[in-house]
Protein backbone atom coordinates (compact mmCIF):
# COMPACT_ATOMS: atom_id res chain seq x y z
CA UNK A 1 0.00 0.00 0.00
CA UNK A 2 1.23 3.14 -1.12
CA UNK A 3 1.71 6.54 1.35
CA UNK A 4 -0.50 8.38 -1.08
CA UNK A 5 -3.05 6.03 -0.58
CA UNK A 6 -3.05 5.93 3.43
CA UNK A 7 -3.17 9.47 3.64
CA UNK A 8 -6.22 9.33 1.29
CA UNK A 9 -9.38 11.07 2.87
CA UNK A 10 -6.99 12.32 6.25
CA UNK A 11 -5.72 16.17 6.48
CA UNK A 12 -2.88 15.35 5.06
CA UNK A 13 -3.27 14.69 1.36
CA UNK A 14 -2.43 17.91 0.00
CA UNK A 15 0.85 17.66 0.66
CA UNK A 16 1.04 14.71 -1.42
CA UNK A 17 -0.31 16.97 -4.65
CA UNK A 18 1.96 17.81 -7.12
CA UNK A 19 2.94 21.54 -6.17
CA UNK A 20 2.02 24.77 -8.85
CA UNK A 21 3.35 27.64 -7.81
CA UNK A 22 5.78 30.37 -6.97
CA UNK A 23 6.41 29.60 -2.99
CA UNK A 24 9.46 27.86 -1.38
CA UNK A 25 9.69 27.38 2.98
CA UNK A 26 12.80 27.81 4.55
CA UNK A 27 13.19 25.54 7.21
CA UNK A 28 15.45 25.05 10.09
CA UNK A 29 15.73 23.00 13.37
CA UNK A 30 17.73 23.11 16.11
CA UNK A 31 18.20 20.05 18.04
CA UNK A 32 20.53 18.06 21.16
CA UNK A 33 23.00 16.85 18.91
CA UNK A 34 23.97 15.85 15.47
CA UNK A 35 22.45 12.89 14.85
CA UNK A 36 19.54 13.32 13.10
CA UNK A 37 18.47 8.95 13.71
CA UNK A 38 18.87 10.33 17.92
CA UNK A 39 18.74 13.34 18.90
CA UNK A 40 15.84 15.56 19.84
CA UNK A 41 14.41 18.31 18.05
CA UNK A 42 14.05 21.55 20.73
CA UNK A 43 13.10 24.61 18.06
CA UNK A 44 11.71 24.43 14.48
CA UNK A 45 11.26 27.40 12.33
CA UNK A 46 9.76 28.40 8.83
CA UNK A 47 9.71 30.91 6.75
CA UNK A 48 7.88 31.58 3.49
CA UNK A 49 9.32 33.03 0.49
CA UNK A 50 6.72 34.12 -2.33
CA UNK A 51 7.50 35.41 -5.81
CA UNK A 52 11.25 36.09 -4.82
CA UNK A 53 10.02 38.14 -1.70
CA UNK A 54 10.82 37.20 2.19
CA UNK A 55 7.26 36.47 3.65
CA UNK A 56 8.22 38.20 6.83
CA UNK A 57 4.81 37.93 8.29
CA UNK A 58 4.33 34.47 7.36
CA UNK A 59 6.72 32.56 9.28
CA UNK A 60 6.35 29.74 11.93
CA UNK A 61 9.02 29.63 14.84
CA UNK A 62 7.89 27.21 17.16
CA UNK A 63 9.60 25.76 20.74
CA UNK A 64 9.25 22.06 21.77
CA UNK A 65 9.82 20.95 25.68
CA UNK A 66 13.00 20.86 26.91
CA UNK A 67 14.75 17.22 26.35
CA UNK A 68 16.61 15.16 28.42
CA UNK A 69 19.12 14.66 25.97
CA UNK A 70 19.96 18.66 26.00
CA UNK A 71 23.79 18.77 27.23
CA UNK A 72 26.07 21.52 27.17
CA UNK A 73 27.68 21.11 24.38
CA UNK A 74 24.49 22.05 21.96
CA UNK A 75 23.41 25.03 24.44
CA UNK A 76 27.23 26.43 23.32
CA UNK A 77 25.95 26.28 20.00
CA UNK A 78 22.47 27.41 19.91
CA UNK A 79 22.03 28.96 23.20
CA UNK A 80 18.84 27.18 23.92
CA UNK A 81 18.41 26.55 27.47
CA UNK A 82 16.25 23.96 29.23
CA UNK A 83 14.64 27.56 31.08
CA UNK A 84 13.88 28.76 27.25
CA UNK A 85 11.98 25.92 26.52
CA UNK A 86 9.46 25.75 29.42
CA UNK A 87 6.65 27.01 27.51
CA UNK A 88 7.48 24.90 24.38
CA UNK A 89 4.54 23.10 22.69
CA UNK A 90 4.33 19.28 22.20
CA UNK A 91 5.31 17.42 18.82
CA UNK A 92 1.18 17.04 19.08
CA UNK A 93 0.88 20.67 18.91
CA UNK A 94 3.89 21.36 16.61
CA UNK A 95 3.68 18.77 13.78
CA UNK A 96 0.30 19.63 12.47
CA UNK A 97 1.09 23.51 12.56
CA UNK A 98 4.65 22.93 10.85
CA UNK A 99 2.69 20.50 8.31
CA UNK A 100 0.17 23.00 7.90
CA UNK A 101 2.63 25.32 7.23
CA UNK A 102 4.61 23.93 4.62
CA UNK A 103 1.98 22.57 2.72
CA UNK A 104 3.67 20.76 -0.12
CA UNK A 105 5.59 23.21 -0.88
CA UNK A 106 9.71 22.88 -1.88
CA UNK A 107 11.52 22.81 1.13
CA UNK A 108 15.08 24.93 1.07
CA UNK A 109 17.72 24.76 3.67
CA UNK A 110 21.61 24.55 4.57
CA UNK A 111 21.65 20.99 5.13
CA UNK A 112 18.46 20.25 4.59
CA UNK A 113 18.95 16.46 4.44
CA UNK A 114 19.66 16.99 8.31
CA UNK A 115 16.41 18.45 8.69
CA UNK A 116 14.24 16.37 6.89
CA UNK A 117 16.03 13.11 8.48
CA UNK A 118 15.12 14.47 11.72
CA UNK A 119 11.25 15.62 10.97
CA UNK A 120 10.54 12.28 8.73
CA UNK A 121 11.29 10.38 12.09
CA UNK A 122 9.13 12.20 13.96
CA UNK A 123 6.31 13.00 11.57
CA UNK A 124 6.46 9.04 10.34
CA UNK A 125 6.04 8.03 14.16
CA UNK A 126 3.02 10.60 14.44
CA UNK A 127 1.27 9.96 11.13
CA UNK A 128 2.76 7.28 9.13
CA UNK A 129 4.41 8.77 6.38
CA UNK A 130 7.34 10.86 5.47
CA UNK A 131 7.80 14.43 3.83
CA UNK A 132 7.27 14.40 -0.07
CA UNK A 133 8.08 18.04 -0.25
CA UNK A 134 11.46 18.44 -2.67
CA UNK A 135 14.08 19.95 -0.76
CA UNK A 136 16.13 22.27 -2.19
CA UNK A 137 20.10 23.01 -0.80
CA UNK A 138 21.79 26.40 -0.43
CA UNK A 139 24.81 25.31 -0.48
CA UNK A 140 24.65 23.34 -3.79
CA UNK A 141 22.35 26.50 -5.40
CA UNK A 142 25.12 28.97 -4.32
CA UNK A 143 27.98 26.28 -5.93
CA UNK A 144 25.64 26.26 -8.83
CA UNK A 145 24.95 29.81 -9.68
CA UNK A 146 28.71 31.11 -7.91
CA UNK A 147 30.39 28.02 -10.37
CA UNK A 148 32.56 26.95 -7.27
CA UNK A 149 34.09 23.99 -7.17
CA UNK A 150 33.65 20.70 -4.77
CA UNK A 151 36.50 21.71 -2.64
CA UNK A 152 35.14 25.35 -1.64
CA UNK A 153 34.44 26.49 1.49
CA UNK A 154 30.15 26.57 1.56
CA UNK A 155 30.06 27.32 4.99
CA UNK A 156 26.94 28.81 5.75
CA UNK A 157 28.75 32.11 7.04
CA UNK A 158 31.10 31.93 3.98
CA UNK A 159 27.97 31.86 1.55
CA UNK A 160 26.25 34.92 3.62
CA UNK A 161 29.24 36.85 3.64
CA UNK A 162 29.53 36.23 -0.27
CA UNK A 163 26.39 37.61 -0.91
CA UNK A 164 26.55 40.28 1.71
CA UNK A 165 23.58 38.54 4.17
CA UNK A 166 23.93 39.46 7.37
CA UNK A 167 24.40 37.33 9.84
CA UNK A 168 21.88 37.71 12.34
CA UNK A 169 20.63 34.75 15.13
CA UNK A 170 22.76 32.39 13.86
CA UNK A 171 21.74 28.82 15.35
CA UNK A 172 18.29 29.89 16.24
CA UNK A 173 15.97 28.42 14.11
CA UNK A 174 14.17 31.35 13.13
CA UNK A 175 17.17 33.18 12.47
CA UNK A 176 19.26 30.60 9.99
CA UNK A 177 15.60 29.56 8.28
CA UNK A 178 15.46 33.94 7.61
CA UNK A 179 19.42 34.08 6.49
CA UNK A 180 18.80 31.04 4.24
CA UNK A 181 15.93 32.85 2.77
CA UNK A 182 17.91 35.54 2.07
CA UNK A 183 20.83 34.18 0.70
CA UNK A 184 18.63 32.35 -1.57
CA UNK A 185 16.59 35.57 -2.74
CA UNK A 186 19.96 37.17 -3.53
CA UNK A 187 20.88 33.96 -5.41
CA UNK A 188 18.14 33.33 -7.47
CA UNK A 189 18.33 37.11 -8.70
CA UNK A 190 21.50 36.61 -10.27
Amino acid sequence: MGTRFKVQGTPWEPLFMPYHGDEVISIDCETTGLNPLQDDLLTLAAVKIRDGKIMTSEKLDIRLPASPKQAADSIRIHRIRKVDLEDGVGLDQALPRFLDFIGNRPLLGYYINFDVTLLNRYIQQAFGFELPNPTLELADIYASKERIDETADRRLETILNALGVPVMGRHTAIGDATMVAMAYVKLMRR
